[in-house]
């Protein structure tokens, strides 16, 4: 029994009923050839493919046409010279490509250049061949995709991680040439951590020209290199005015050049992808985006001996510039502020070290380190971590616990937690311990000055009264007293590193949890491609470190108001007296300065994460 398949044309009068015998009962064989997009181009009876020389002579007027009855699809007896023979040519390249078209009339099965090409439509040889409209679209599409060489991901792959690189505006595949590759190189010294490290190595090298010509006054002036010079000798308030501006100056300029090391110092340690490499393979971890003494045994030796140097230099300069300034009183309405040629003399000779320390990194073309959040997830993108793949749900604890490549069925619980958990226990402690050790002190200073004197509180910054003001126990010059009232500086410095690295701790952790809620682009520290952006800060946002530079620069400002050194040469005696004062209200700013460190802190820590939803 034959199979029947019958089509309406709707908007049409007329039914057309077509038969499809059995593919198995068929007698004639036919081939036919198809485009790449599903048409069919040609349609040939195999038993007619000899006749092409009469066919091809027939067209010529060589042969009639036939005049016996021919059996026609679908099996309907008609004579062949009713249907006009068809030219090769004219129907050959109007095919249809789609699969949905119009049909032609009946056509004789003699005719073997156009063998019923409009009578069997594209669809019945598609779904002869097992196609559908859907797959031969999807076909197409890819093929379309493929001329534009864009790679189509399966929908399961959507979330998944993968670095984009756009070429065209953003990047050039074409080695730059003549000022354009000038250009290049410029921009990329002023640009990401390298960029960074210019600008701090500027402002280094602008404070050393001033501490070099203060120096060539102060040896000018005395003729001695090591002498101290007046900067100004008259009335008190004049010379503590004076005084209070040069503390202001350079307790600026000490922030500044302590900043600048703590930016060099994290680039130094940040760790390279070869060194993050080594130690996982040794089953370690490092640390990236933040400063970390942990990195020190896993970097180079010489990038670790450099960082050292430069935050040491940084410190130091700190507590002694703040030893370069004192101030004299010679009488009860005549005082003096003078400078010490020795202490600017070392001053300038660290700072020109310090300067030399960070143009260092520089030079190092090749050096790349992994300084940022961006700079880690670019890397492991492009080159897979043999150790930690396919382990995102690996936790710290996890590490510590030696379970690197545990196999074991992990959940994954989204919950948004407070900036305060961020940070380690670790680095909470060093925090907390380096507040107490300045708060500490400070708030017993102020206990001993209140009992001393009630007229504390109302003394002005820089003076002192009597009953503040304390002899040293043992001789000493006053370029050695003054180097020791600056060393609560020291003390300051450290709670300006560790204050710094918590913070940075917070906006790490801060920028990870934003991937949560999509995609996002690579905020790298060199080299960006496509859609990544480069940064000069690391990890902490500049608004947060200007914070910090001006709150820590009043604080040494003030600190240095509290303790200082003051010489005492009564006119009945023949040697000034070098002393230490305390002036209790520049105590009181600074006690209520560090609490708005401590609680600046804590607040901050309050806010939570954001909360990514699973796809």
């Amino acid at each position: 029994m034959n199979e029947s398949l019958i089509m309406e044309r709707t908007g049409t009068s007329r039914m057309d009923q077509i038969v499809i015998p059995p593919r198995n009962n068929g007698k004639n064989s036919y081939r036919y050839t198809y485009d790449d997009e599903g048409g069919i181009r040609n349609v040939e009876r195999m038993s007619s493919i000899q006749e092409l020389t009469e066919y091809t002579n027939s067209r010529s007027g060589l042969a009639s046409r036939s005049t016996r009855s021919t059996l026609l699809w679908p099996f309907h007896h008609r004579n062949a010279s009713e249907v006009p023979s068809t030219t090769r040519s004219s129907r050959l390249g109007r095919f249809r490509s789609g699969t949905w078209g119009s049909r032609g009339i009946l056509r004789s099965l003699d005719d073997t250049a156009s063998i019923d090409q409009s009578l069997v439509p594209d669809y019945v040889i598609n779904f002869m061949r097992g196609e559908t409209p859907e797959s031969l679209a999807r076909k197409k599409e890819a093929r379309q995709w493929g001329e534009r060489n864009v790679i189509i991901t399966p929908r399961r792959d959507t979330f998944s991680s993968h670095l984009v690189e756009l070429s065209g505006h953003f990047t050039s595949s074409a080695p730059p040439t003549g000022d354009g590759s000038q250009r290049s190189d410029l921009r990329r010294h002023f640009t990401g951590w390298r960029g960074g490290v210019v600008y701090n190595t500027l402002l280094s090298f602008l404070i050393l020209v001033v501490g070099i010509i203060s120096l060539i006054l102060v040896v000018t002036r005395t003729k001695v290199f090591s002498g101290q010079l007046a900067i100004y000798s008259g009335d008190c308030p004049t010379a503590t005015r004076i005084n209070i501006g040069v503390h202001v100056v350079i307790n600026v300029f000490t922030v500044v050049l302590l900043a600048g090391a703590n930016y060099v110092f994290q680039i130094l340690t940040s760790p390279t992808r070869r060194e993050v490499t080594e130690a996982h393979g040794r089953k370690q971890w490092l640390d990236i985006g933040v400063c970390s003494l942990r990195n020190f045994l896993h970097v180079s030796g010489f990038r670790a001996g450099l960082g050292a140097v430069i935050m040491l230099v940084a410190v130091a300069i700190q507590v002694i510039y703040n030893a370069v300034i004192f101030f004299t009183q010679t009488s009860q309405n005549e005082c003096a502020v003078s400078v010490s040629g020795s202490m600017l003399a070392i001053v300038a000779l660290l700072n020109i070290v310090l300067v030399i320390t960070m143009a260092v990194i520089l030079t190092r073309s090749t050096f790349d380190p992994l300084a940022t959040l961006g700079d880690a997830i670019r890397s492991f993108l492009r080159v897979p971590d043999q150790t930690t793949e396919n382990a995102s749900l690996l936790t710290k604890m996890d590490l510590q616990q030696g379970r690197w490549g545990s196999d074991a069925t992990k959940q994954c619980a989204l919950r948004s937690h407070y900036w305060l958990e961020a940070p380690s226990l670790t680095r909470w402690v060093l925090t907390i311990l380096s507040w107490l050790i300045v708060g500490g002190p400070t708030a017993a200073a102020i206990a001993l000055m209140a009992r001393a004197s009630s007229e504390g509180v109302s003394t002005p910054f820089g003076t002192a009264t009597p009953e503040t003001i304390f002899a040293f126990p043992a001789p000493i010059e006053i370029t050695q007293l003054a180097l020791v009232a600056a060393l609560p500086q020291l003390l300051l410095g450290i709670l300006y590193l560790s204050t710094n690295a918590l913070l940075t701790t917070y906006f790490l952790s801060h920028e990870l949890s934003l991937f949560a809620l999509g995609p996002r682009s690579l905020r790298v520290s060199s080299n960006p491609a496509g859609t990544q952006t480069a940064s000069l800060y690391l990890s902490l946002p500049r608004p947060v470190s200007w914070f910090l530079l001006a709150t820590f620069a009043a604080l040494g400002f003030v600190l240095s108001q509290a303790v200082f050194p003051i010489v005492v040469s009564p006119s009945t005696h023949p040697n000034p007296t070098p002393n230490i004062a305390f002036n209790t209200q520049a105590l009181l700013v600074l006690i209520v300065l560090l609490a708005v460190v401590l609680f600046s802190v804590l607040l901050l820590g309050l806010r939570r994460t954001p909360t990514g939803a699973l796809a």
